[in-house]
């Protein structure tokens, strides 16, 4: 892709997306309050399989904001020691600011799905999690090891997805992440890939097929999980109206809270979470207990009617005004220079983070509704930023608001912001990235991104499934100070790890 065209595209973008959100408060048809959604949203621990085929933002949102309650609901799990369950006996209203142990920090942890000794034989739909590392020699040894068995969050990821690092008030504390799946997930994958080696021939086989395969699937035959599955193909199960689950995945952005920068923990979902340090004198790799704050949350759903996932994101409303800082890991420059102090949140030319004004209004609805039940509960510090679930292509991008979809502290830097093609070429508006009944598309943001794992890697939009590096996970990553991510991504850089954004940026300089 010539970067001529590419520079004209996303300046012709900013233009579109500066007119259409020009005014944060302008009022539409489809804004703000609505009485009649008061019937069609209850604050429950219900988790719907599906939504109608032709839903409007409104209902994407509403149905997202149904999947937000059922996995921040009270788990049954110390009731019953169950998993992926929700208590409903949980009571919100007087549940108090959050629950104890809620239904997503049961869900599977990544490490599980993808154990490492590359065998899934455990029942997991009970009992404590079970996290394993290749590295076992060097991770969590020695006399003040942990039982790592004995938490809910691990937070075992550094970075988005290889591209940047992420920082809070500009450079002092590290985001992680972690990424689970539910149950039915799992059951899915030890039912039919118990073992790695059969997992990765299923994700070869589909990569080998790529788009000409995938295109000839109707919306049926993408949910046709079990036949096509018999067949050696990565197919995951779809959520129905009747009750069935359907696949989800999760990825969650935690950070550590200083309420001497202004950071009030009562705005935040905060849990008790295990980060990992590098021992000074040993090198081994240390398991440390801390408390951290939510600020980011991924719902993907494999749906009948959405076989492609729906997609809906959350930041914490705090999150955009707390200086984030980005430390590109895909030499992504700045000014021309790939490690300047200068936020690449506000990169020139920039898609303005607008949370298109349909959910704004959802979002005030929805934030309503949760202090008039209970006036305490955290959720309300919790915002939609966006939901896909129809594909489209680039050139039918003005027609949802939500096409280059991504979270400010998940999806921060250059390459995801306006990510549309693939992963070598993220910017080129001729490549095909998702195919869904019968075509494909140029997809942008979250759904497009993930499109790549249905094409290139035929995991059916998991990137969780594939045999690319980190799976299963070699060692956790570790959590760095500013100045050790700094040289661990000047290092990165200097192997040789350098995409094509570095000669797209210095020419958007010149």
């Amino acid at each position: 892709m010539k970067t001529k065209k590419v520079f004209q595209n996303i300046v012709l973008l900013t233009m579109i997306f500066s007119m259409t959100y020009a005014c944060k408060n302008k009022k539409n048809t489809d804004v703000g309050y609505d009485d009649s959604l008061n019937t069609t949203l209850n604050i429950s621990y219900y988790l719907p399989g599906d939504l109608n085929a032709d839903a409007t933002q409104r209902e994407l949102a509403l149905f997202a904001w149904k999947e937000f309650f059922a996995l921040n609901w009270q788990s049954s799990w110390t009731k019953d020691s169950l998993r992926t369950i929700a208590d409903s006996t949980w009571n919100f209203a007087t549940g108090g600011a959050q629950p104890d142990l809620a239904v997503w920090e049961t869900y599977i942890h990544r490490t599980e799905l993808r154990p490492a000794n590359g065998k899934r034989t455990k029942d997991l739909s009970k009992g404590l999690p079970y996290y394993t590392f290749i590295d076992s020699t060097t991770v969590n040894v020695g006399p003040n090891a942990i039982d790592l068995d004995d938490y809910w969050n691990v937070l075992d990821e550094d970075n988005e997805i290889g591209s940047a690092y992420l920082f809070a008030h500009k450079d002092e504390y590290e985001v992680l992440y972690a990424a689970k799946t539910n149950l039915v997930e799992y059951d899915y994958v030890k039912k039919y890939f118990p073992t790695d080696t059969l997992l990765d021939t299923a994700s070869r086989k589909g990569s080998n097929k790529g788009l000409s395969y995938f295109t000839s699937l109707s919306k049926e035959q993408m949910c046709a999980s079990d036949s096509i599955s018999n067949s050696g193909l990565i197919c995951l199960p779809c959520g129905d109206e009747a009750g069935n689950e359907g696949v989800i995945e999760i990825k969650l952005a935690f950070r550590k809270l200083d309420a001497s920068k202004g950071d009030d923990s009562s705005r935040f979902i905060t849990k008790e979470v295990v980060v990992f340090k590098k021992d000074s004198i040993t090198e081994d790799i240390d398991a440390i207990v801390d408390t951290f704050g939510l600020i980011g949350m991924h719902i993907i759903h494999k749906t009948k009617n959405y076989p492609t996932f729906v997609f809906a994101s959350w930041e914490q409303v705090d999150a955009r005004n707390n200086d984030m800082q980005t430390i590109g890991l895909d030499a992504v420059l700045v000014d021309g220079n790939s490690y300047t102090d200068v936020d690449p949140h506000r990169l020139n030319p920039v898609i303005e983070r607008v949370i298109p004004e349909t959910l704004q209004g959802i979002n005030d609805y929805v934030q309503n509704e949760i202090k008039k039940e209970n006036s305490v509960s955290k959720w309300q510090y919790y915002e939609l930023i966006g939901v896909q679930a129809t594909p489209l292509d680039y050139k039918d991008r003005t027609s949802d608001n939500n096409y280059f979809m991504a979270n400010y502290v998940i999806e921060s830097d250059l390459k995801l912001t306006n990510f549309h093609g693939s992963f070598g070429d993220p910017f080129n508006d001729t490549i095909q990235n998702v195919a869904c009944n019968k075509r494909s598309y140029n997809m942008g943001g979250c759904q497009g991104c993930h499109g790549q794992a249905q094409l290139s890697f035929g995991t059916d939009f998991s990137f969780l499934l594939d045999e690319g590096a980190g799976k299963p996970v070699p060692s956790p990553d570790l959590y760095q100070t500013y100045e050790e991510a700094l040289e661990a991504a000047q290092g990165q850089l200097s192997s040789g790890k350098v995409s094509n954004l570095k000669a797209f940026v210095k020419n958007l300089d010149n």
